[in-house]
């Protein structure tokens, strides 16, 4: 079968692909071109010289040599101006009739190689060489490109058939075979040669075109669904937009959200969780066919058309993926914009849309949101809080307040939490509440955290420094700085900065950001148990996996979620559950401390179950630094 294919190949009858076809099409009419303007001009000047030679010069030729020889010049006349023109017309695209070309030129070469060996005949029988059939046979077999098995099949025959009529009327001489033979060997190595440079350009230019194209697709398209990234979507949106004839009010952004993607992706794999993003690309191009659609990350999509049936076409799309055969419950979330003028820009309308969709995700009976006047508030806090972040961290805005943990059993103070807040010379004091999930949905919490470690690692150097006693302060970490930052080896190398004990400080994780199959959490959690810091579980009991996270990782101290205090007094269900947390604790070796203490009854409640520290207001809010040393100093704090 090698061999089969190589013999195909060295005679050219292989099937070509069509960029490879188009390009000797392309070749073949530029030197069609060249040739055939070379013939006209030839040929007019030959009828022009003989008929100057017979009426005004000294030949004498007869009536039917001068008809014969103006005939045949004529008829190649003909046949290359026709191919000349035939040749411009394809070159300029102004028509594309491909086979009547082909056969052009397929009847000029016959008429080119029939007036060559003519001609060469007629030299040959006056003892000339056959310089006409060698030109002509250059002009069409080595200017432009033939399959080799027709340059050896017309070559063959043309020389073949002019030796045998030569050496009928003339038996040729050695010589002269061999020069025949010679000029027939080099022309067809030339004409073989011309195609395979020409095969090989041809092969070269396809990859490189492939190449191209794949590079623009990939500029323009998301691999995972094949429908537009978002680069291509917002310069897409930015033309229509911009088109005079368009009324942009007519028209809507929309952001798609697919709920419970990643236990997809968990349970069947990555390949089948991009077949399903691929599938629900391809409804979305069928229910928006007008509009523009782009895969704008993970499991989120964006679509920008016109504003008809919208509520409708989301329920279509809701029916769409509860027809997929999985165990997990699938859906969808949309948010969406209603651009007021053609200011808005695509990326900032897409932004609008993806914030009306993140204020349903929790809200299980709502699947569709429109962004409104008091959504574009709370996105301009938004921005306002990422667009001024730096500077806050630079200026030293973002303050350090400490809320005090007392000793149950004395109501002393045992350690501190350390808490963010953020001092704007614009906004004033802004609470956690304002920043923390804007930092952590743009993945800038890390950077936060890290400053108030720094902040605090200061405070208790400064402390040692001017003999104040050092209290253990608990910090809190999001579970994004566990995907950021290798946490342990931060936060030992910013205590080895200020040369602070590991005991001084706790490390707090929140319950919500625990799950079973977290690898990597847990390997830092490991590596902070190794190093000697003392764990601190916090909010437990505002999730619902609190009992698996106590199976699956290790703390020294668990902090009772203040929610179990709400409406504490007369409550005999929040008793019986604070009372079984804090036995449940002691049997599994470790210490409770409840927050959102505010009145005395619960704090005598927690101090007589055995709850060993206490946080809330009943002892103080959180405070400042400088307060809280003044407390201290006044002896409103005992420690």
């Amino acid at each position: 079968m090698g061999r089969f294919d190589s013999l195909k190949s060295f005679f050219g009858i292989e099937n070509y692909t069509k960029y490879t076809n188009d390009y000797f099409d392309r070749s073949n009419i530029k030197s069609s071109l060249y040739v055939s303007s070379v013939v006209v001009l030839l040929e007019l000047w030959m009828i022009c010289s003989t008929l100057f030679f017979q009426f005004f010069g000294n030949l004498n030729r007869s009536k039917q040599w001068l008809i014969i020889h103006l005939t045949c010049y004529g008829v190649l006349f003909l046949s290359s101006l026709t191919l000349l023109i035939f040749s411009i017309l394809h070159h300029k695209k102004i028509i594309q009739t491909h086979k009547t070309w082909l056969g052009i030129r397929f009847i000029f070469s016959i008429i080119s190689m029939g007036f060559g060996i003519y001609i060469s005949y007629l030299d040959y029988l006056k003892g000339e060489q056959f310089i006409t059939l060698i030109t002509m046979t250059i002009l069409v077999f080595c200017f432009t490109v033939w399959r080799p098995f027709f340059s050896i099949l017309f070559l063959c025959s043309s020389y073949g058939f002019f030796f045998i009529i030569c050496n009928n009327k003339i038996p040729a001489s050695y010589a002269t075979k061999v020069n025949l033979t010679i000029v027939l060997i080099i022309i067809l190595l030339s004409a073989i040669n011309a195609y395979r440079q020409k095969i090989s350009e041809a092969k070269k230019d396809e990859r490189l075109e492939q190449a191209h194209d794949i590079l623009l697709k990939l500029s323009i398209s998301d691999e995972v669904t094949g429908i537009a990234n978002m680069n291509y979507f917002r310069g897409q949106a930015f033309e229509l937009i911009n088109n005079p004839q368009v009324n942009i009010k007519d028209y809507i952004y929309l952001y798609f959200d697919i709920e419970n993607f990643k236990m997809l992706n968990q349970k069947y794999g990555f390949w089948e969780g991009n077949s399903f993003l691929k599938d629900f690309a391809d409804f979305l191009k069928k229910t928006f066919d007008d509009g523009i659609i782009a895969h704008f990350s993970n499991d989120n999509f964006v679509v920008l058309t016109r504003d008809l049936k919208i509520k409708d076409k989301i329920m279509e799309i809701c029916k769409k993926i509860n027809d997929f055969q999985y165990d997990i419950r699938l859906g969808i979330k949309v948010g969406a914009y209603k651009p007021e003028s053609k200011e808005v820009l695509p990326l900032i309308a897409c932004d609008h849309a993806r914030y009306a969709c993140n204020t349903i995700k929790k809200n299980y009976n709502i699947t569709y949101c429109e962004y409104d006047a008091n959504m574009a508030t709370r996105f301009q806090n938004k921005q306002y809080i990422i667009n001024n972040f730096d500077q806050a961290i630079k200026n030293e805005y973002i303050k350090v307040y400490y809320q005090p943990q007392v000793n149950a059993s004395d109501g002393k103070i045992c350690g501190l939490e350390a808490l963010a807040r953020w001092d704007d010379p614009t906004y004033g004091l802004l609470s956690p509440a304002d920043f923390i999930d804007t930092l952590e949905e743009y993945h800038q919490i890390h950077r936060l955290d890290m400053y108030i470690v720094d902040k605090v690692c200061r405070d208790i150097r400064d402390a040692k420094t001017t003999g104040r006693k050092v209290l253990p302060i608990s910090l809190n970490f999001s579970r994004m700085d566990f995907d950021s930052l290798n946490l342990a080896d931060e936060v030992g190398s910013c205590l080895k900065k200020y040369e602070i004990d590991k005991n001084a400080i706790h490390i707090e994780i929140t319950e919500s950001t625990l799950s079973e199959d977290d690898t990597k959490l847990k390997e830092e959690l490991k590596s902070f148990r190794a190093q000697g810091y003392a764990l601190w579980l916090d909010d437990f009991g505002s999730g619902y996996s609190g009992l698996n996270v106590l199976k699956e990782y290790d703390f020294d101290l668990i902090k009772i979620d203040m929610k179990f205090l709400s409406n504490f007094s007369g409550n005999e269900k929040a008793r019986h559950i604070l009372k079984n947390v804090i036995n449940l604790a002691k049997a599994l070796g470790m210490q409770t401390l409840t927050e959102g203490v505010e009145t005395q009854e619960a704090y005598d409640f927690l101090r007589d179950n055995g709850c060993e520290k206490l946080q809330g207001y009943l002892f103080s809010k959180p405070i400042p630094k400088s307060e809280f040393e003044a407390k201290l100093d006044d002896g409103t704090f005992k420690v």
